[in-house]
C-alpha cells in the first residue's frame, strides 16, 4: 500500500513510472520524468485495459485519491461507469467551481478582473460547451485573437492565465488530461511591458548578452548585470543579496520574507551557469557579507542606481532596458516558450496569495521550476553565443 511518506519520496526517472495501491480499485500513481505525479485507476472497457484520471498529487491527496477510486468502482459495479459522457460537466459549472473556490484568495482588484474576464470574455463563449470539448482552436479563435486585435495585449495574457488556472483546476479534478493553453506557445503577441523598459526580441537579447560580457566598468557590478538575467529578481533583490542567503550545493536563493516586496519568502533556483557565476564572485567578495558591496564601503551594498547607470554606460538609453525589465524580459520568453503561467508567475514572485497558499505552491512547483530556471539560462547562452536553442524556442522568432 502507498503511504504519504513514499509518494513525498518518489523521485522522478528517466522515464515514467507507476506506483500501485493495492486494495483492488487499480488504483495508482504516476510519475514522470518531469516530477508531476498523476493518480489514475486500471479497469476494464468492453474487454479493453482503460485509465481513469483522478487528479494530481499533492492536489488531490492520497486518501482522497483511494475515495474516489472506489466512487468509481462503485458507479462500474452499478453499470453507470461506461455512460460517464452525460455526467460531464459543462465548462460553466468548472469555472464557476474554480471561481468560488480561489477568486475569494485574491487581491479584490486582481480578483475583480478575473470575474470581469470570466463574465464577459469567456463565459460566453465556453459556458455550454462539454470541458472535455474545449479545443486549443476554439480557445485561440474564439476568445484569444478578438483580444488580440484590440491591442490589449496585458489583458490577452491575463485572460490566457485566468483560463490556464481553470484548466489546471480541471486537470487536478480529474476532467482534463492537460492544460490547453500550453499548446498555444508562439500563436499570441509577445508581451511587453511599456513602464519597464524591456529587450524582447531574441536577437537584441543576445546582443545585449555579449555587450554585458564585454562591459569594462567594475567588476563587482559587472558580475550584478551577469546574473539579473539568469534570475530576474528585482533589482533590489539582488543587490542587497547576502551569501548567507545561498545554498550553491543546494542549488538554491532562498530571499526572507522583509526583503521581498510581496513580503513572503521566495525561493530561486540557480541553475548551473549561475551557480558557476556565483563561485567566481565568492572569490572576490566572499569574505563580506554582501555579493555586491559597494566601491566606498564592504559593508553596503552597491547602490540602487548601479545596474542602470552600467547599462547607460553600455549605450542603452533609459526606453530599451532597464534592471528591472529583465523581469518583463523573461516573463515574455518563458511565455512564448510555453512553460505554465502559474510557474512563471511564481519565480517572477508575483503571485496575490495567503500564507497556507503560498508554503502549498511552493512545495507543487518548485522542482518544475527548477528545471524551467535550467533550460532559461540555456537559453540565454544559446542567444548570446549563437548556437542552437532548447527545443522549445526553436519557432520562436
Amino acid at each position: 500500500m502507498l503511504s504519504d511518506a513514499k509518494i513525498r519520496n518518489a523521485k522522478p526517472a528517466p522515464a515514467a513510472y507507476k506506483l500501485y495501491d493495492g486494495g483492488g480499485l487499480g488504483l495508482f500513481l504516476e510519475v514522470t520524468p518531469s516530477g508531476s505525479r498523476r493518480w489514475r485507476v486500471k479497469y476494464s472497457r468492453q474487454g479493453r485495459e482503460t485509465l481513469k484520471s483522478l487528479g494530481l498529487w499533492p492536489l488531490v491527496p492520497l486518501k482522497e485519491a483511494r475515495a474516489k477510486a472506489a466512487a468509481f468502482r462503485k458507479e462500474l459495479a452499478e453499470g453507470n461507469g461506461l455512460s460517464r459522457e452525460a455526467k460531464e460537466p459543462a465548462f460553466r459549472e468548472v469555472a464557476e467551481d474554480w471561481a468560488a473556490r480561489f477568486l475569494p484568495l485574491l487581491a479584490p482588484r486582481t480578483g475583480g478582473r478575473y470575474r470581469f474576464y470570466l463574465d464577459m470574455l469567456v463565459l460566453p463563449v465556453l459556458k455550454d460547451l462539454k470541458v472535455k470539448d474545449v479545443t486549443p482552436r476554439i480557445i485561440l479563435d474564439q476568445i484569444l485573437r478578438p483580444v488580440e486585435v484590440t491591442g490589449h495585449v496585458e489583458t490577452l495574457y491575463r485572460v490566457k492565465t485566468l483560463l490556464s488556472k481553470i484548466f489546471r483546476f480541471a486537470v487536478a479534478a480529474g476532467l482534463m488530461e492537460r492544460d490547453f493553453t500550453l499548446d498555444l506557445r508562439g500563436a499570441l503577441t509577445p508581451l511587453t511591458h511599456g513602464h519597464m523598459a524591456a529587450v524582447t526580441d531574441p536577437g537584441a537579447l543576445g546582443a545585449l548578452l555579449r555587450n554585458i560580457d564585454s562591459y569594462g566598468g567594475g567588476l563587482v557590478v559587472a558580475y550584478a548585470l551577469k546574473i539579473l538575467p539568469y534570475v530576474f529578481v528585482r533589482p533590489g533583490e539582488l543587490r542587497n543579496a547576502v551569501w548567507e542567503e545561498f545554498d550553491l550545493d543546494g542549488a538554491m536563493w532562498r530571499i526572507p520574507a522583509p526583503r521581498m516586496k510581496m513580503k513572503d519568502a521566495h525561493a530561486v533556483p540557480l541553475a548551473a551557469q549561475v551557480r558557476s557565476m556565483l563561485a567566481e564572485l565568492r572569490g572576490i567578495t566572499g569574505g563580506g557579507r554582501f555579493l555586491f558591496p559597494g566601491a566606498q564601503s564592504r559593508t553596503r551594498p552597491i547602490s540602487d542606481m548601479a545596474v542602470n547607470s552600467a547599462l547607460r554606460r553600455m549605450g542603452y538609453g533609459k526606453h530599451e532596458i532597464t534592471g528591472h525589465g529583465f523581469r518583463s524580459t523573461a516573463s515574455t520568453l518563458l511565455n512564448e516558450g510555453g512553460f505554465p503561467p502559474d510557474w512563471i508567475e511564481l519565480q517572477l514572485a508575483h503571485k496575490e496569495r495567503n500564507g497556507v497558499r503560498a508554503a502549498y505552491n511552493r512545495a507543487l512547483y518548485l522542482q518544475e521550476r527548477a528545471k524551467m530556471m535550467q533550460e532559461w539560462a540555456d537559453y540565454l547562452d544559446s542567444l548570446r553565443d549563437g548556437t542552437p536553442p532548447p527545443a522549445r524556442w526553436r519557432n520562436v522568432l
